[in-house]
């Protein structure tokens, strides 16, 4: 099966896609010859190896074409730091 790959999603995202599981990861990325931790392009085209994990889950991913995205683009209001830019020495 081939994905093409939305914006901001990450090989777990494609992962849960195809297979409703992130079981699938080191195949997609074998299957590429990419890192499991790899940066994705907008548009690029990923084979994903025919194989289930989990049935029940992967049928309902299809059903309701759920198609994660989590990768943080530096975009929104989402923030990955826990403190700002406001830290002191106080918190030390």
């Amino acid at each position: 099966m081939k994905v093409t790959v939305l914006k901001r999603q990450t090989l777990s995202d494609i992962a849960l896609q195809v297979y409703g599981d992130i079981s699938g990861l080191p195949g997609i990325a074998r299957a590429n010859g990419l890192a499991m931790t790899a940066e994705l392009a907008v548009g690029q085209v990923l084979q994903c190896p025919d194989v289930v994990f989990d049935a029940y889950l992967q049928n309902y991913v299809r059903k309701y074409g759920i198609k994660p995205a989590t990768a943080y683009d530096g975009e929104g209001e989402i923030r990955q730091r826990i403190f700002t830019e406001e830290f002191t020495l106080e918190f030390t």
